[in-house]
């Protein structure tokens, strides 16, 4: 099963495109933060993830209005892609395609409850 959970802030602004047919794609990048005992020092270090993201469709509009340093939570999945770059180079590209993002709305997050994500009442259930 291919399925991944991230609860981190936005790196930066989403950047929101349209293909050919409408459909709209938003690419934003989550940095999210574990914390860790160094076994050599005895002190508490922390090491931040910034992980690729892409939603399609409702989930990417939705994505569009969040702003650099809101929390999110994202569902989806791993996926690998390559492209040949200018130089004739194939480039990969590991990102996690988005199928729910949720955003924090007020105060902290209770992490086993997520109930404090609001429903925007679309087609898709995309929180906002």
């Amino acid at each position: 099963m291919n399925t991944v959970q991230i609860l981190g802030n936005l790196a930066r602004d989403p950047e929101l495109r349209f293909t050919k047919t409408g459909r709209a794609v938003a690419t934003f990048t989550v940095a999210a933060t574990n914390t860790y005992i160094d076994s050599a020092t005895n002190k508490m270090k922390e090491q931040t993830a910034f992980i690729n993201c892409v939603a399609w469709g409702k989930t990417g509009e939705a994505v569009s209005n969040c702003k650099k340093g809101d929390r999110l939570l994202v569902n989806g999945r791993i996926q690998t892609r390559s492209y040949e770059d200018s130089n004739g180079q194939k480039k990969y590209v590991t990102e996690v395609v988005a199928d729910f993002v949720g955003k924090k709305l007020d105060g902290e997050f209770d992490s086993s409850n997520f109930d404090s994500f609001e429903n925007n009442g679309g087609d898709e259930n995309v929180p906002f």
